[in-house]
């Protein structure tokens, strides 16, 4: 996929050098040409301009481009203009970092609906994990109902996973295992692969460093981790 990051600050750097590992084509813009410089070998393409020069941003393969994704925090001004020059120029698939309800909601008025706000995300998920011990990451489907991506319990490490008796947590479905491939993984980049529950071998045996994607109420994902 073809993806414009506008603001190489901590998060846009961040998300742009990901996408980069991902093997994707990613164009890093940022008005300070330190940073243009600073990530030009992370970051697949990097260019330095006015981002709220409409004649500029004109300059972009806006029309090749699948997603732009304007990451500008701590600058409101300059992300609403920003934002408001790329609706003008019919960008349709734009996503805006948010930093507060009031920059959301302005966002969301020029018609930027998908907003992001990474600092808000990652301490909902954060908190979260603090108090489920043996939980990686999670998703709220609901207040209550999780889909998340946990430790193999003890109770099943060494064993089968036909060993795993679905009868004994049956408010909870396992959707997929996730395990770690050395040899594609470097001390940069884990490399993870999941198998989907109904595609599992009855004899794989479960490692300490696998992981479940489960979905269940947060009690029962407990229940499970506890087994």
């Amino acid at each position: 996929m073809n993806f414009i990051v506008i603001g190489l600050g901590n998060f846009g750097a961040s998300l742009a050098k990901k996408l980069t590992a991902l093997g994707h084509d990613v164009i890093g813009v940022d008005k300070d040409m330190e940073k243009v410089e600073f990530f030009k070998d992370t970051i697949k393409n990097t260019i330095s301009m006015d981002i709220t020069d409409i004649h500029a941003l004109k300059t972009l393969p806006l029309k090749d481009c699948e997603m732009v994704i304007v990451c500008i925090g701590d600058d409101f001004g300059s992300s609403i203009k920003t934002s408001a020059l790329l609706r003008k120029l019919g960008v349709q698939n734009l996503y805006g970092r948010e930093s507060s309800l009031i920059h959301k909601t302005v966002l969301n008025a020029i018609g930027v609906v998908n907003t992001i706000n990474p600092e808000y995300d990652t301490a909902a998920v954060f908190a979260e994990k603090l108090i489920m011990k043996g939980v990686w990451s999670i998703y709220n489907i609901s207040d209550d109902v999780k889909i998340a991506e946990v430790s193999v319990p003890d109770e099943y490490v060494g064993k089968n996973f036909s060993g795993i008796d679905p009868r004994e947590f049956p408010d909870l479905d396992i959707l997929a295992l996730r395990y770690l491939d050395k040899k594609l993984s470097t001390p940069s980049l884990e490399k993870w692969m999941a198998i989907e529950v109904d595609d599992l071998e009855k004899d794989m045996v479960l490692e300490e460093d696998m992981r479940f994607v489960v979905m269940g109420r947060k009690k029962d994902i407990l229940n499970f981790l506890s087994l």
